[in-house]
């Protein structure tokens, strides 16, 4: 998986991470914090990167780069053309070098460690409890849905049945879970959930 589709598709899980509602028939948005350490990645999900010390100024970068992030292209998916993806590589780079970083690899280890840490902010008390109770709250209240097709109920609790087997993921850091969730409505709200409780 080449740098920019690392971080396009870390753009995109973003934003449903940081969008979770934990309602019936709410998509699996938290099921599975991307940069968490694990033995089993999900079909689909992002390379898990390292987490860092995040900084301020990281934050404000990520969420000034997000947007413009998400616009870029590198080709259809089911025909790959390596003149758009490098010409796409070249724009992200820039984007994010424009945003206080380094490289796209800086930028995506910043943006895993953020969605470590989202991936364990539950959205209604906006305080870190982990991604497991939060997954179990949303396996009982998607069981509970009465209007959900049961083909797609049965697929849901399939995804968080998996996710809670595969363990809980590593903690993030004392540091990055404050600096998370004291910008937590700037990154939900830039992310595509602003949270209006």
């Amino acid at each position: 998986m080449t740098m920019l589709s690392r971080a396009v598709r870390a753009a995109s899980l973003s934003a449903l991470l940081a969008g979770a509602v934990l309602a019936p028939g709410a998509a699996l948005a938290q099921a599975k914090p991307p940069a968490a350490p694990q033995d089993r990645v999900p079909a689909g999900a992002p390379e898990p990167g390292k987490e860092i010390a995040l900084t301020q100024v990281q934050i404000d970068g990520l969420l000034a780069a997000q947007p413009e992030l998400a616009k870029l292209s590198g080709g259809a998916p089911d025909k790959p053309d390596p003149k758009a993806e490098e010409q796409a590589q070249g724009q992200a780079e820039a984007i994010v070098k424009r945003n206080g970083f380094a490289s796209l690899e800086e930028f995506q280890d910043a943006s895993d460690t953020v969605d470590a840490v989202l991936g364990g902010i539950d959205p209604e008390t906006k305080s870190y409890v982990g991604p497991t109770p939060l997954l179990k709250k949303q396996l009982a209240a998607i069981q509970a849905d009465k209007g959900m097709p049961a083909k797609e109920k049965a697929e849901a609790v399939k995804e968080i049945k998996e996710a809670l087997a595969a363990g809980e993921p590593a903690k993030p850091s004392q540091g990055n879970i404050a600096l998370v969730t004291k910008n937590y409505a700037r990154l939900s709200a830039a992310m595509g959930g602003e949270d209006k409780k």
